[in-house]
C-alpha cells in the first residue's frame, strides 16, 4: 500500500523493491473492438492479448544479476499484455488490463501465481506497461516455472476510471476476472493452467491478495482453489489500526495515502458531492488534480502537509472522531479483511519495524483467522520498504515447497528466505 521515505538501500535489487513501493507500492494477436465496453458483456472476456517481449533463461538471469538478485531462473519468460472485461464499483462492465508472464518452455499444465502490485497513483506505473520495475517479481515466479498473472487493477493501465483503492470486493473481482481471461486464453494454446492458484502481493497488493482469497473461497471455489496465500505488509485492519494511525498528530512517511483513500471511498460510495465537503482549503483544490493518473505519489506528497489529517476539514474530522458509525468509518469497516474464516493456508509476511503499515494489521488477522494462518516476520528490523525483499523471497520459498501438481518436478529449489533477509540487511 505505502512505502517509506529516506530508506537507504544499496543493492540494486533492494533499490528496485524500494522504487516499486515508492510508487504506492508478447505471440498472440487479437482484433480489438472499436468500443470494448459496448461490444463485450461477459466478465473475463478477452479484448486483446499482445506479446510484449521474450526473455531466454539467460536473459532472465542477466536481469537478476543486474539487480543484484541472488537467484537463478530455470526457464525463459514470455511477457504478454492482456486487456479484458470486469466490473467496476457500480457493477458496470469496464475494461481492465494486466501482464501475463509464461515460462518457456511452457508445460502442459502450469501452476498459477497471481501477484498484486504495490500502490501507484500513476496509470502507467503498472505491469502491463512492461517496465522491469513492474514485472520483475513476476519474472522471479515465472523463472521458477509458474504462469504469473499481474493485474493492473481498475483505474490503472488501460482503465481510465478512478482507482478503487483499498476497496475489497472490486479488487477481488478484477483479479478473478483476469484469471478467467487467462483460463479462456489457454484453451487455444498448447499449454493449460491448473485450477490451483497461489496468491501473493505486497502492501496494497497484500490487501488485494487477502481480498481475492476471501472471494475465491466464498464465490468461485468451483473455478479455482487457493493452494497457498501470502499477503505481505498489507493494511487489513482499515477501520482500526490504519484509521488510528491516520488520526495521529505526527508526521507520516507517505502522507498521500490519506487523500487517496478518501477520494477512492468518496468516489465509490458517493460519500461526498465535492472534495470541498471534506478537504480543507487549499487542499480541496490542489490535491484532486494530482490523482488524474498522470502524476506520481511524490507529486502528491509534495503538495501534502507532513501530518496527513491536516488536509481534512476540522468539522469533518471532529464528527468522525465522535461518531464511530460515521459513514466513512462504516465503509472502512466494510472493507476490513480480518473478519472471515479462510479454508486454505495463509502466511502473512510482515516486518515488526514497519511504521507505515504496522504489523498489528497482520497480528489481528492471524488472531482472527486461527490455526490456518501464520505470521512470518522475515526481517524484524526492516521497515516497510526494506521488508519487501525478504518477504517476497519467503513467499517464493513457501510456494515452491507446496506445489501440488506435476509442476513440482520443474519448480526450482526454494531459496532460504532467512538467507535472503540477511542479504538485504547486510546491503542496506
Amino acid at each position: 500500500m505505502l512505502c517509506g521515505n529516506g530508506l537507504q538501500l544499496i543493492s540494486k535489487w533492494s533499490a528496485i523493491v524500494a522504487s516499486l513501493l515508492l510508487i504506492i507500492f508478447c505471440g498472440c494477436d487479437s482484433s480489438e473492438p472499436d468500443s470494448p465496453s459496448e461490444a463485450a458483456t461477459t466478465r473475463g472476456e478477452i479484448i486483446r492479448v499482445d506479446e510484449l517481449k521474450r526473455y531466454t533463461s539467460g536473459e532472465v538471469n542477466q536481469v537478476f544479476e543486474d539487480f543484484g538478485l541472488p537467484i537463478t531462473a530455470r526457464y525463459g519468460v514470455n511477457v504478454y499484455i492482456m486487456e479484458y472485461m470486469t466490473v467496476d464499483v457500480k457493477g458496470e462492465m469496464t475494461l481492465a488490463s494486466g501482464a501475463v508472464l509464461i515460462p518457456q518452455p511452457a508445460f502442459s499444465e502450469l501452476s498459477v501465481v497471481s501477484f498484486h502490485s504495490f500502490t501507484t497513483v500513476n496509470r502507467l506505473s503498472v505491469p502491463s506497461r512492461g517496465g522491469l520495475n513492474q514485472i520483475l517479481v513476476g519474472m522471479i515466479f515465472s523463472g521458477d516455472g509458474y504462469l504469473t498473472v499481474m493485474p493492473d487493477m481498475i483505474g490503472l493501465g488501460s482503465s481510465t476510471e478512478f482507482h478503487p483503492y483499498l476497496i475489497a470486493d472490486v479488487s477481488a473481482t478484477t483479479v478473478i476476472d483476469m484469471l478467467r481471461s487467462v483460463t479462456q486464453w489457454a484453451t487455444s494454446e498448447s499449454w493449460s493452467i491448473s485450477q490451483e492458484v497461489f496468491l501473493t502481493g505486497y502492501s496494497a497488493g497484500g490487501y488485494i491478495t487477502l481480498a481475492t482469497h476471501r472471494a475465491i473461497e466464498a464465490d468461485v471455489s468451483d473455478e479455482y482453489k487457493v493452494v497457498a496465500s501470502a499477503p505481505m505488509a498489507g493494511p487489513y485492519d482499515l477501520s482500526g489500526t490504519m484509521f488510528e494511525l491516520m488520526l495521529r498528530d505526527e508526521p507520516y512517511g507517505q502522507p498521500y495515502f490519506l487523500p487517496y483513500i478518501l477520494m477512492s471511498f468518496s468516489e465509490a460510495y458517493g460519500l461526498y458531492e465535492s472534495p470541498s465537503d471534506y478537504l480543507a482549503s487549499p487542499y480541496d483544490e490542489t490535491l484532486p488534480p494530482l490523482f488524474d493518473g498522470t502524476h506520481s505519489s511524490a507529486d502528491v506528497n509534495a503538495a501534502m502537509p507532513e501530518i496527513p489529517k491536516q488536509i481534512v476539514r476540522s468539522d469533518v474530522l471532529q464528527r468522525v472522531k465522535e461518531d464511530m458509525n460515521h459513514k466513512m468509518i462504516q465503509r472502512l469497516r466494510e472493507n476490513d479483511l480480518i473478519n472471515w474464516k479462510p479454508r486454505s493456508p495463509i502466511r502473512l509476511y510482515h516486518c515488526a519495524a514497519d511504521a507505515l503499515v504496522p504489523i498489528e494489521n497482520a497480528q489481528i488477522a492471524v488472531q482472527r483467522f486461527g490455526s490456518i494462518a501464520t505470521l512470518v516476520d522475515p526481517s524484524p528490523q526492516s521497515g516497510h520498504t526494506s521488508c519487501g525483499l525478504s518477504a517476497i523471497a519467503g513467499a517464493r520459498a513457501w510456494f515452491n515447497s507446496t506445489v501440488t501438481n506435476n509442476s513440482s518436478e520443474r519448480v526450482q529449489e526454494p531459496v532460504n528466505h532467512h538467507d535472503q533477509g540477511r542479504y538485504m540487511i547486510e546491503n542496506q
